[in-house]
């Protein structure tokens, strides 16, 4: 996300701090401006849940609808705000059966929160940590009647201090067309007549909120990796690939949705041969920090990993990366997503290892 040119040094410095992670398995490694690399050729599919963005204002002066559209089906929620204002305010995430005289159901079938720090490249990485670990997650359902609404993030919002943040993806499912509003008030504010009432908030300098179709990015490469001559790489999250494109609900206008946050990218590939593949995240606009996962789907098996895993952040220096494995001969698949707070654009690479 694009943070305040006055924090941008501080909360740097504050989210690169080593953490003390026992068995760290990653390696650091370099890679120079003028890395030479063939660029790998995969299969491209886009489908899955229809992405809610929510960013922009990301910094919220003012009480309002961050974002409101009407959903059905397969929906990701992805929200990240932060209160500009001296005081407290009341973040909060409402849904409401506008039009269905029968009961709509509503289903959370994953989440991952953080927030409430100055540290927002942390809190980034930390609600990608609970978003992908299978073991964090308790689904939740239930139902509005029509007219009726229940507020989704804790059942009466979330109270954000001044300058914290607070950042979410929640996967959901609703049987009918069910009205998402992302709201922004009054700590005492009684949230159903707030959202019945308040205006529509607009965006500020950054164009980040809409609605996406199809948010999950899923690529095959066509060739399996054998211990290359030339390193391979796969750029992801960059204006070359292209980013998301929908419609900002609110006003009906076109979005794009600079930096695919809130699409999960899953990267399918194999490795051949008897010799073990270097598999490195190059991270090339800045300082990153998430979380994701590397499925060996030869043997089963599901790994949850830091990215990085033994500081908070990687990518401050140019040439900075980290190999996240030597892989051996199988099956695999990566799962990330654009972290928020984080910069963008990353590389994928696969090089022999020594």
């Amino acid at each position: 996300m694009n943070l305040k040119k006055a924090l941008q040094a501080f909360l740097v410095t504050v989210s690169c701090g080593v953490l003390n992670i026992a068995g760290a398995q990653q390696r650091p490694v370099f890679i120079p401006e003028d890395y030479v690399a063939e660029q790998a050729q995969a299969d491209f599919v886009a489908n899955g849940p229809k992405l809610l963005f929510s960013d922009s204002p990301e910094t919220v002066y003012n009480n309002g609808i961050l974002y409101r559209d009407k959903v059905e089906g397969d929906v990701r929620l992805f929200l990240h705000h932060v209160n500009g204002v001296a005081g407290k305010k009341k973040l909060a995430v409402m849904l409401k059966n506008t039009d269905n005289l029968r009961p709509v159901t509503y289903n959370v079938t994953r989440s991952g929160v953080a927030g409430f720090n100055y540290d927002y490249m942390r809190d980034g990485k930390n609600s990608q940590k609970e978003y992908f670990d299978d073991s964090s997650q308790k689904p939740q359902d239930g139902k509005l009647g029509f007219g009726r609404s229940h507020e989704l993030l804790s059942g009466r919002g979330i109270i954000l201090p001044t300058d914290k943040l607070y950042t979410a993806t929640i996967d959901l499912h609703f049987d009918k067309p069910v009205e998402v509003s992302v709201l922004m008030c009054e700590t005492k504010s009684d949230l159903e007549l707030f959202n019945e009432a308040a205006a529509i908030q607009p965006m500020d300098e950054h164009p980040l909120r809409g609605t996406f179709e199809a948010a999950d990015w899923n690529y095959t490469l066509k060739k399996p990796v054998n211990a290359p001559e030339k390193p391979l790489m796969l750029e992801l999250a960059t204006s070359q690939e292209g980013y998301a494109k929908g419609v900002d609900a609110t006003t009906g206008l076109p979005a794009e949705n600079y930096g695919n946050y809130g699409v999960i990218y899953k990267v399918n590939f194999t490795v051949d041969g008897k010799k073990p593949i270097s598999f490195i995240l190059n991270p090339i606009g800045g300082p990153f920090a998430g979380y994701g996962v590397l499925e060996n789907k030869t043997k089963g098996e599901r790994q949850l990993l830091a990215l990085p895993e033994s500081t908070v952040c990687v990518g401050t220096k140019i040439e900075e990366a980290i190999e996240l494995g030597k892989l051996k001969a199988g099956e695999y698949s990566f799962i990330w997503s654009p972290p928020g707070a984080s910069n963008l654009p990353v590389q994928l690479i696969w090089e022999k290892t020594e």
